[in-house]
């Protein structure tokens, strides 16, 4: 079950493991975010919680969903590879079967 406790603990350590894959310091994110970097230490340690507004700045910082903050298995994909990914499905969606087995070859091979 889940705690207000453990809510905040989780969101600080999605927005750290963030934070650290761009290899950002909490200074350099609160300057981003117009925020303290006291205040970025207490929400990575689940000390803190965030408003909507800084909610908001750290997606869109990201590029992501709020919904990405919450995750209890946090997967090692970095916002650049999301972004990446979501391009790659914008490029694919109007391809027909025959173009989507080509690129699939060549991911394939790739991937070799």
């Amino acid at each position: 079950m889940l705690s207000s406790e453990n809510i905040k603990k989780i969101f600080g350590q999605n927005l750290c493991y963030m934070r650290k894959s761009l290899k950002m310091t909490q200074e350099q994110l609160a300057e981003i975010v117009n925020m303290d970097y006291k205040t970025i230490s207490g929400i990575e340690t689940g000390k803190a919680f965030v408003s909507s507004e800084a909610m908001a700045k750290f997606c869109n910082y990201f590029n992501v969903e709020p919904s990405h903050f919450f995750k209890t298995k946090y997967s090692n994909v970095t916002p650049k590879e999301q972004e990446l990914k979501k391009e790659i499905d914008r490029l694919l969606s109007d391809c027909d079967d025959k173009k989507l087995q080509t690129i699939y070859n060549v991911i394939a091979a790739l991937k070799k």
